[in-house]
């Protein structure tokens, strides 16, 4: 049944709705957000490779260890604390995928039809980040702020998307321009457009949701509605384009929305308007199941509230103020935060940048398997190739924000104490020399810590562990890469002529920043017209004076003339290499980044289940 407007005096202001439209409309009274998970994200990327349905029952693998199981699976009890033979013995025909792996000695992944060992195999996780990545793509073009939680979960701000919404089923809305930020918004109208209505499940509000079905009072309502209708399509995309199936929280604040995409798994998603908060919290969690409290800080909370088992959430509300909590935790953010969470009021930035700090990869070695230097060496390609994928995977997220490591690491850890030892490493924007300076390095570093135990009564080996890290990362730009000072072999020249190319494509393409302003007085149709007459003037003031360039005749802007002589200038240069013989026969896109596995991993699609478990 579709829900009914029961109109009131709307709580919102036009500021509002406003800021919805802006950089911050996580922060907005009407703010909302999605949580979009994809449901078994493992075993899901399995069943494509293998080519199964999603009836076939599966279980991701790594070594014995099951570490996803498919829906489909779990209809016969089969859970991750199984071992893979319990899990065998639950079900007679369930299938098998085993994660991608490296084996010893190589710096690719590729997935083997045989149970690999942990002894000379590592696991590649490689998979799963690409597939994540086409999902994220599909976030991107559907909404402007993307937050990735994990390897298959984002956050999404639909602010921006529902404020367009709004303007353009709602002429109330836009023909009410003329108000002022501090005005309140009228009032929601009584009918709803025709086709509007909630996808999901919506969490009943005891206080005003009747016998007759959903009750829309404001603007808020609305918005999560518009909200839940946007994330279905999403949702909907991802399954035909991918094939994969996800489930979707919608609320007010991050915390809301990552509660909420858990109710109601799989392939479904749950809404959370803001007068159906206390009931969702209430009904369903616990304080310790929100997002970031971690067990100790519940303990802390739990010793000094003398919280009880049951409705923990509601005492915590009901029992103590703002000031109360500072005073009983001694923590005054820990404080604030928690007077919010429980009250559903707990406002997040969507964080679309990822700021990497570290990035390590490492092993547990089994038994004597790595007995001696050139045991660990013979390992390095798997590290460092692992490594290089991931730097990869990180300059396609942000290809305008590249970040390098300084620091190169290595701990080992051995029956007799660990150990650890770094340095630093070059700039390098090319990933093909990065890899092989890592390499050097953390092999340097290795025989040197061999030799400090050459007269020493302790042995290094056999090693129990080893990990190779890359810290310190900054964002560096090609005038802070030293690529270009390495050598003048051709390579380099070509190198030079795609930056330069790519330089060229960014300076015509590029749009003047424009800095808008948060709404702070005046009227709805000054801001928007102020903010039009901003981006214009600014455009305008870099289209003066053209001149016609002496080569192609072009009209180009004076400040532009030298940057487009500079590209005529590259054309030469490449039909000059075009006509020299290209070693190895590889096309100059291709210098900037070492080779991959990804073509080996395609060639295993026809694999089945594997062969031991048959």
């Amino acid at each position: 049944m579709a829900p009914r407007c029961v109109p009131q005096c709307s709580k919102f202001k036009w500021r509002d709705l406003v800021e919805l439209s802006g950089d911050r409309s996580e922060f907005s009274q009407l703010s909302v957000v999605a949580h979009i998970d994809v449901n078994a994200f493992f075993a899901q990327v399995e069943q494509l490779r293998l080519g199964l349905s999603k009836e076939d029952p599966l279980v991701c693998v790594q070594w014995s260890s099951i570490i996803a199981v498919s829906y489909s699976a779990r209809k016969y009890g089969i859970n991750r604390m199984d071992t893979l033979e319990s899990a065998l013995s639950k079900c007679e025909g369930l299938k098998v995928g085993h994660t991608a792996v490296f084996k010893k000695g190589q710096s690719d992944w590729s997935y083997i039809d045989y149970l690999p060992s942990p002894k000379d195999h590592k696991v590649s996780l490689d998979p799963y980040r690409r597939e994540s990545r086409k999902i994220m793509r599909i976030f991107k073009l559907r909404c402007s702020k993307v937050e990735k939680a994990s390897v298959d979960e984002s956050f999404l701000d639909l602010g921006n998307v529902v404020f367009q919404k709004l303007l353009e089923l709602f002429p109330v809305l836009k023909n009410s321009l003329d108000k002022s930020f501090d005005d309140y918004l009228p009032e929601i109208p009584e009918e709803l457009p025709e086709g509007l209505d909630f996808k999901g499940e919506v969490i009943r509000c005891p206080e005003t949701d009747d016998q007759d079905g959903l009750v829309l009072q404001d603007w808020d309502d609305i918005v999560m509605l518009l909200a839940s209708m946007e994330a279905h399509d999403i949702r909907k995309q991802i399954e035909k384009a991918l094939d994969y199936t996800t489930s979707c929280g919608i609320g007010r604040v991050k915390t809301i929305a990552k509660l909420a995409s858990g109710l109601h798994k799989p392939d479904n998603q749950t809404i959370i308007r803001n007068c159906a908060i206390d009931n969702f919290l209430n009904t369903h969690f616990k304080f310790t199941d929100f997002w970031g409290i971690g067990p100790k800080t519940s303990g802390i909370i739990k010793q000094r509230l003398l919280v009880p088992e049951e409705d923990s959430i509601g005492y915590i509300k009901e029992n103590f103020t703002q000031e109360e909590l500072e005073l009983k935790l001694k923590d005054p953010q820990l404080a604030t935060r928690l007077y919010q969470l429980v009250r559903g009021l707990y406002q997040e930035a969507i964080n679309t940048r990822i700021d990497i700090k570290s990035m390590g990869s490492n092993k547990n070695f089994r038994g004597k398997s790595v007995n001696s230097v050139k045991d660990l060496i013979d390992w390095l390609p798997v590290f460092v190739g692992d490594l290089i994928q991931r730097l990869t995977e990180l300059d396609e997220e942000q290809p305008n924000c590249i970040r390098r490591p300084k620091t190169v690491a290595v701990h080992l850890w051995s029956w007799n104490g660990a150990y650890s030892k770094q340095c630093t490493v070059p700039k390098f924007m090319d990933l093909f020399k990065l890899k092989e300076v890592i390499s050097h390095e953390a092999e340097h570093l290795i025989k040197t810590f061999a030799s400090t135990f050459d007269n020493s009564p302790v042995s290094l080996f056999p090693l129990r562990s080893f990990s190779l890290n890359l810290t310190s990362f900054e964002v560096i730009s090609s005038k802070e890469s030293i690529d270009k000072f390495v050598s003048s072999s051709k390579r380099n020249r070509e190198e030079h002529i795609d930056s330069l190319f790519k330089s060229l494509g960014e300076n015509t393409k590029s749009k003047p920043k424009v800095e808008i302003e948060e709404p702070k007085n005046g009227n709805i149709t000054t801001f928007l017209k102020t903010r039009s007459q901003v981006e214009t003037v600014t455009i305008a003031a870099s289209s003066e004076d053209p001149q016609a360039c002496p080569q192609c005749g072009s009209h180009i802007p004076e400040e532009e003339m030298v940057t487009h002589k500079d590209w005529h200038y590259a054309m030469e240069l490449q039909k000059q290499l075009e006509t020299e013989t290209q070693p190895n026969n590889q096309p100059l896109t291709d210098v900037n980044y070492p080779p991959t596995s990804r073509k080996k991993a395609k060639l295993d699609k026809n694999q089945t289940r594997l062969p031991f478990f048959k």
